[in-house]
């Protein structure tokens, strides 16, 4: 979608519920790791569990803090825990805006095509994460349904943002993924675990799938 050269998504690993799963986010080099909170997702940890994980990424790794609908409270905590991003589902209020001190992604969960045209504006919004209809159910949306309408609001409110490709994606389906979007971040959670999390080789043959297809 994007002009130019082709260059190589950078990877967000969401979802982290274990310290020993930082190791797999450092040893492909990701750039960000993402830490649900949100007490009904299965992914859900404590701010001190996610503080604990965090001590074992490479520095270079970003923190984001996934929230669906956050208060003023979880803002606050989420802010003194020294997190790097915000990412926001379900409703974002003004006062929440405002009090944010740090850059904000604002998650768009596409049942259909006209859900993208509810996506707020504003100069703390530095990216937008396009998600399936349900977050974190691991299937994607419609992606030749949407495609359409990415292309057209990548000279609106995708302007100068970071986008952000979410929703079903595994080592199967991300080459095809970035080739149809071109995403500058994509965004994996349950495509790459098993039984017990995260695992290492899901981790390393997603990474791997990103960086041929870029």
């Amino acid at each position: 979608m994007k002009a130019g050269a082709k260059k190589a998504a950078q990877i967000k690993i969401c979802g982290l519920t274990k310290s020993e799963e930082a190791a797999y986010l450092n040893e492909i080099h990701a750039a960000y790791a993402g830490f649900v909170f949100w007490g009904k997702s299965r992914r859900n940890v404590s701010l001190d569990k996610a503080q604990e994980i965090r001590k074992s990424l490479d520095k270079g790794i970003l923190s984001v803090a996934v929230t669906v609908s956050p208060d003023s409270r979880l803002l606050d905590n989420i802010m003194r825990a020294g997190f790097d991003i915000l990412q926001v589902h379900g409703t974002l209020n003004t006062q929440i805006v405002r009090q944010c001190g740090i850059p904000i992604w604002r998650a768009c969960n596409l049942k259909s095509p006209q859900d993208m045209e509810c996506m707020e504006q504003h100069e703390k919004i530095t990216g937008y994460v396009l998600d399936a209809g349900t977050a974190g159910s691991g299937r994607t949306f419609d992606w030749a349904g949407c495609l359409g309408t990415i292309e057209k609001m990548q000279t609106t409110v995708l302007a100068g943002k970071t986008l952000i490709l979410a929703g079903g994606l595994n080592p199967q389906n991300i080459a095809q993924a970035v080739e149809l979007f071109r995403p500058d971040v994509v965004d994996v959670s349950s495509g790459v675990e098993g039984a017990q999390g995260k695992e290492r080789k899901l981790v390393a043959a997603f990474a791997q799938a990103v960086r041929e297809a870029g």
